[in-house]
Formats: structure tokens, C-alpha cells, sequence
């Protein structure tokens, strides 16, 4: 078995997407296809290598295109909205000029001038979609493009039939014809530029592969391409680095960020005999690892495998609409087909023409086109005013939906860095305590920041990797970190300065001692505070009947102090980050989850849950995973764009609500049932902007910020 996957262009809608899953699974050979429109790429399941070709010719036959690489892609895609942009405004611009031709000089020249120019919109601007069609035709995959190509189409024909005097009628539809594919390709060109900006995001996380990894060999240090390490390779790690695959350390000791594994900014030690996986970053000392796999099947590779996946799944609810969409396109071809018949030989080609063009014009589906992607586009462009950028559009859907918000804690609810909580030590010794800190670039040493501007000292500092630091100035020795490193070098410590720590543990978990030479001088009690607004989100989420679960690596008595403060009953800690996945499965087979990260360890949740939102300030692997980022260190905004989601479906089913019922009611009136009621071809036009004109409106009540 072989999986393959492709980057496919001219891809216009969902229906293309779907298309190509439908015939490629019709292949010899292909287990499986799974195709984004969203993401433009494929992934195709085969029983082995001979199969590829087909699948690619299959594709290049429905008319859309295989393109080499993501930078093809890329400039594809700049391509094509370019080209989509200039088409929308041409035929938006001649459409007018039809029209006035059409409302305002009734002569053989105005006729000659808008067959021309309907011309030139219909089958040069709107050329896409009639290749889609016909090619999909070929294939027996109906989608949009059947429809817009033949309610164009049609309009065409019988003003040029009208305009060659083959009827009694004298009216032209040229213009009808060409704002049908003006009207197409404002809502196609809006949807583009939306995908272009969330394509952007998944290109940077691609860009995350390109590392490199120091190879051991003979004695003999070579740099190689992290992709190429191989199971027992040694490789080298020095300072500053991150480490490119799962393996053991074999030699050196070093303190590094697993921050990306457990959310937590602490650092730890690694040394020799210690497990230790892709993605951690050495904060100061060397290792050498030996691979205990490849490079390529890492930890780190598989969470970015998750995250590509997971932008391939596609929802049941756009996979529903998607079957409505195919039925609806089969049924009105049909329903043509018979309706020119039928007046065909009652009344004569004529009436026959007249109805069945009338059918396929009222029928077009602009307003269901347009129904859904205006709509989100103008709800994205409410969401970045307010500082949130949605990435993944069709998360709008579901958010509204959720039942369980599911939270990290640091750096989500609580800061992601410590904050000085109390001290027990007179106000010089903690002046010269800040000023040694401020020093060093470590974590805990970044508390003191904020209580000094600068630092004069000039003594030598040493890095004392999980225990601290020292500082000698003058002969005089001082120590700063914790109790371990005064045990090491023999300070004893006071009674009173454990009992305080002691007394701080629950809501101070982290303690530096402070010692000069060989005294202890006192000691300094770190927080980690909530976030502002995390209690009013919570508190949002609760009135929404929403059940709020928070999922984390630290330990229990820091969770459970944080829950305790937000009111959640549902908590979790000490968890791998392949625990918390396993947990939000178990969620989602409860209902639907959201949720909210900030960590690379956060990353593949973020990814796996049915909408993921990455608050400020959060790692770059979680921005790029996230479906939502917030873009202001403000939590509230996750609740606003929870208020957006449900205004925005709401316009969206009364969009569709309307196309349908619009359907519902002019397509047997155009179709000639009624016999007191008659629609002629340019009536179904007329009322087909109408239509459109509907929806765009009723969607421009998104602009408003959400109460």
C-alpha cells in the first residue's frame, strides 16, 4: 500500500474537490482519495506505484491541474487570483455597459454591441467554467459549473437566435447571460482571496522541515539534512539548538526547553541514558544522541502529519450540502430536458426554448453559489477588525455547536511566565539579588525583569544547568537558585526561609534561594498568575451551557490550584501530549470540543479537535495548527468569535433558506405550471440578480461587531 499526496490547482469549489475523490476512487488501484478544496491537495490511498499514473491522468482529464511543489502552488495560487480578479472586474464593467446599451439605445447597433460584449464576458471571462463542464461532463461529474456554463450558455443562444429573427421575440439576454458570470466570479474571487491567506499560514508550517542535524561518523562530525538521519545514528546537539529526531542520550549533559512536549517553560536535564525527543531546544550545554528512529518518522513529523491531515478532513455537514448541490444540478437538467419536451409539443420549439431556458436561468445557482462564501468572508473580515484571524473558514460551522471547551493551562489560562509572588530577605539583598538575575537569560531569572531596568555589575556569572546560577565579584561568592545548589556547595539554609516557602507552595510553586558566600540570605517565592479574562470566559462558556475541562502537563497540585479559581470541576494533569489526544477523542465522542493552546505539545490537539483556538502570543507550530488565532492578549475574544460563529450560520441558513425557497417557487412558474402566470427568459434573469442581490445584502449585516 502507497500513499500519495498532490498538490492539484483549478480547483473552483467543493463540488471540483469532490469530483476528483469520486472518480479516482472509481480507479483500479485506488483504496481511498481524500481531496481539499480548501488546502487545493490531495491524498490518495493506492495498492502500489503503477496506480499513480492513472490517478494523475484521471485528474488532468477532469480539467484541473497537478502542480510540482508547494512554490508552484504558491505562485499558482497568486496566479489565479490575479487572473480571477481581472476577469470579475471586465465582466462586471462590459455587464454595465450591456445593460445600458439594453435600457437606453434600442437599434441594430445597441443588438450588435451587446451580443459582442456578451460574448467576449460569457465565453472568455467565464471561460473556466465551461472547460470545468464540458471536461466534467466527459467524467459524468455535474457541479456548479454545469449549471453557471449552461444558464449562460443558454442566454447566449436565444438572444443570438432572437437577434438572428428565428422567434417573434425581440428581447435580448445578453446582459442576464453576462451578469450571471460576474455575479459567479465576485463570489469566487472572494472565496480565493480567503483560501490564499489561510494557504499562507500552512506554507510557513511546511517551511518548519527544513532543518539540519550534526552526524557523528568515525569521529568525524558532518552536517547533513535532518530528513536523512537514520535509526542508530549519533548526531550532535550544541547550544541553541533543537534536536531533529526521537533517540538517547549517549553522552553530555544539558539543560533544554520541553516546553513543545509538556507546555511547560521550566526547563529540565537532560544526560546520558535519558530519553529525549524531536523538537527540544538546548537552553546551554551539548548532547549526543543516538536515533532510535528516523528523522522523518519523529514525534515532531508526526504531530505536522496530524495537522495535514486534519486540513483534509472534511465535516459531514459540508459533505451533506455537497450531495444536495449534486442532486440539485442533476435534477434541474433534467427537469429541462423534460420541460422543453413538454412545450415542445404542445406549442412548438418556440415556447419549448423560451420555458426550458427560463428553467435553467431561474435556477442558476448564483444565490446558492454565493450563499455561503460571502457570508464567511464578511464574518472573517468582522473577525480581523477585532483582532482574530480565522484560518480555517468552515470552523464557523461548528463552533457554534460546541459542547466542551477544553483548556491548556499555561499560557492559556494562566501566564506563561513567573511572576515574583514574595519574599523573605531585606529590600538590599533582594537589590542585589535582581541585579545578579538580570544577568542571565534563564527563565526563572526573567521574573526579576520587571523590578530593574539594567545592570551594572561586573563580576562572572556561571550558568549552574537545573540548579541556578553564580555570581563572583571582588572574591565574593553568591549563589541564586534552588535548595539543591546550596546543599551543593555547603550553605546551610534557615529554618524559617523553608518554613516560608513551605507556607507559599500553593499558590508560589517555585522557590530561589539567595546566598552570599556561605550564608543563606533569604528567599524569593515565583507565581504563575491567571490570565485576565480567563474567569470571564469561563464564566461565558458556562452560561452557554458549555462544559469547561482543563488538560495539562504540570502537575496536580498547580491544576488543580487553577481550576479551583476558575470554577471547573473537569481537570487533568501530568498528561503527555499524547494523553491529552486520547482525551479529546474521548470528549468528542461526547460532543463537540473546542480547543484552546498555546504550546507546540499543543499543537496536534489543536489540530485534532473540532475547532482549535491558539491565544496570543502562542508558539509559531500552534499558530499554524490552530483553525483560530487570537491576535490581542485578550481570552474574551474566543468568546466573541463563539457569538460571530452562531450570527454567522444564522445568515448563512437564511441564505440558503432563501436560494432554495426561491428555487422552490420560480422553477415551476419558469417551467410554464401555473398557466396565469408566465416567466419569460429575461424575468428568470432579472429575478435571479434579485436572488443574488438578496443574499449579499442580508449578508452584509455581518459587518455589524457582534453584541
Amino acid at each position: 500500500m502507497q500513499e500519495i499526496r498532490l498538490k492539484i490547482g483549478k480547483m473552483t469549489c467543493v463540488n471540483c474537490s469532490n469530483a476528483i475523490e469520486k472518480v479516482c476512487k472509481k480507479l483500479d488501484g485506488v483504496e481511498d482519495a481524500s481531496v481539499s478544496y480548501i488546502n487545493s491537495s490531495g491524498v490518495f490511498l493506492l495498492k502500489d506505484a503503477k496506480t499513480k499514473q492513472k490517478v494523475l491522468d484521471k485528474i488532468t482529464a477532469l480539467g484541473f491541474e497537478i502542480l510540482a511543489d508547494d512554490e508552484n502552488l504558491a505562485q499558482y495560487k497568486l496566479h489565479s487570483l490575479k487572473k480571477l480578479k481581472w476577469n470579475f472586474f471586465a465582466s462586471l464593467i462590459l455587464s454595465c455597459v450591456i445593460m445600458a446599451f439594453e435600457m437606453l439605445l434600442f437599434n441594430t447597433f445597441s443588438s450588435f454591441v451587446q451580443l459582442f460584449l456578451g460574448a467576449f464576458v460569457i465565453f472568455f471571462c467565464g471561460r473556466e467554467f465551461f472547460i470545468h463542464a464540458i471536461k466534467g461532463l466527459k467524467n459524468k461529474a455535474l457541479d456548479m459549473n454545469t449549471l453557471v456554463s449552461l444558464g449562460s450558455f443558454s442566454a447566449f443562444v436565444y438572444s443570438l437566435l432572437a437577434f438572428l429573427d428565428f422567434f417573434e421575440e425581440k428581447h435580448l439576454y445578453f446582459s442576464g447571460g453576462a451578469m450571471i458570470i460576474s455575479f459567479i466570479l465576485l463570489g469566487k474571487f472572494l472565496e480565493e482571496k480567503a483560501k490564499f491567506k489561510a494557504y499562507d499560514y500552512q506554507r510557513k508550517l511546511e517551511a518548519i522541515d527544513t532543518q539540519k542535524a550534526l552526524l557523528v561518523k568515525d569521529g568525524v562530525v558532518k552536517e547533513i539534512l535532518s530528513s536523512f538521519v537514520k535509526e542508530n545514528d549519533e548526531i550532535l546537539v550544541k547550544e541553541g539548538e533543537s534536536v531533529c529526531v526521537d533517540g538517547v542520550v549517549i553522552s553530555g549533559k544539558a539543560e533544554v526547553d520541553l516546553s513543545f512536549l509538556n507546555g511547560e517553560f521550566i526547563p529540565l536535564t537532560k544526560q546520558s541514558g535519558d530519553l529525549i525527543q524531536a523538537g527540544t531546544f538546548l537552553i546551554n550545554g551539548n548532547l549526543r544522541i543516538k536515533a532510535q528512529k528516523k528523522s522523518i518518522d519523529s514525534t515532531l513529523e508526526k504531530l505536522k502529519d496530524l495537522i495535514y491531515k486534519a486540513g483534509n478532513a472534511k465535516m459531514p455537514i459540508a459533505q451533506f450540502a455537497d450531495k444536495i448541490s449534486a442532486y440539485f444540478v442533476a435534477f434541474i437538467l433534467i427537469l429541462s430536458c423534460f420541460v422543453f419536451a413538454f412545450w415542445a409539443f404542445k406549442e412548438g420549439l418556440n415556447s419549448a426554448f423560451l420555458h426550458a431556458c427560463a428553467v435553467l436561468l431561474i435556477s442558476c445557482p448564483c444565490a446558492l453559489g454565493l450563499a455561503t462564501p460571502i457570508a464567511i468572508v464578511i464574518a472573517l473580515s468582522n473577525a480581523a477588525k477585532n483582532g482574530i484571524l480565522i484560518k480555517n473558514p468552515p470552523v464557523l460551522e461548528i463552533l457554534h455547536k460546541i459542547q466542551f471547551s477544553i483548556f491548556d493551562k499555561t499560557g492559556t489560562l494562566s501566564e506563561d511566565k513567573l511572576k515574583i509572588y514574595a519574599s523573605l530577605m531585606s529590600l538590599q539583598d533582594f537589590e542585589k539579588l535582581t541585579q545578579i538575575q538580570k544577568l542571565s537569560n534563564h527563565p526563572i531569572s526573567k521574573a526579576f525583569s520587571d523590578e530593574i531596568q539594567g545592570s551594572n555589575l561586573k563580576g562572572t556569572l556561571k550558568t549552574l544547568p537545573t540548579k541556578g546560577i553564580a555570581y563572583e565579584e571582588e572574591n565574593v561568592l553568591y549563589l541564586a537558585g534552588n535548595e539543591k545548589l546550596l546543599q551543593e556547595y555547603q550553605v546551610s539554609i534557615d529554618e524559617k526561609f523553608l518554613n516560608f516557602v513551605q507556607k507559599n507552595r500553593d499558590k508560589a510553586p517555585v522557590a530561589v534561594f539567595f546566598a552570599k558566600d556561605k550564608m543563606c540570605l533569604g528567599v524569593v517565592c515565583l507565581s504563575n498568575e491567571l490570565r485576565n479574562d480567563a474567569r470571564n470566559l469561563c464564566e461565558f462558556f458556562t452560561q452557554e451551557k458549555i462544559t469547561n475541562v482543563i488538560l495539562s502537563g504540570d502537575n496536580e497540585n498547580n491544576v488543580k490550584t487553577v481550576a479551583s479559581k476558575l470554577g471547573i470541576k473537569e481537570f487533568y494533569f501530568a498528561l503527555k501530549p499524547e494523553e491529552k489526544l486520547q482525551m479529546i477523542k474521548q470528549y468528542e465522542s461526547k460532543g463537540k470540543c473546542l480547543f484552546m493552546g498555546d504550546g507546540i505539545n499543543d499543537a496536534a490537539a489543536l489540530a485534532l479537535a473540532d475547532v482549535g483556538i491558539v491565544v496570543n502570543n502562542a508558539n509559531n507550530l500552534a499558530k499554524e495548527s490552530g483553525d483560530i488565532v487570537l491576535n490581542k492578549n485578550e481570552l474574551m475574544l474566543a468568546a466573541y468569535v463563539f457569538k460571530l460563529s452562531k450570527k454567522t450560520m444564522s445568515i448563512i441558513k437564511l441564505n440558503l433558506l432563501w436560494a432554495f425557497v426561491y428555487n422552490a417557487l420560480c422553477i415551476p412558474i419558469a417551467a410554464g405550471a401555473f398557466s396565469f402566470i408566465v416567466l419569460s427568459p429575461h424575468i428568470a434573469a432579472l429575478a435571479m440578480c434579485f436572488s443574488s442581490l438578496s443574499v449579499v445584502l442580508n449578508s452584509l449585516r455581518l459587518l455589524r461587531k457582534i453584541a
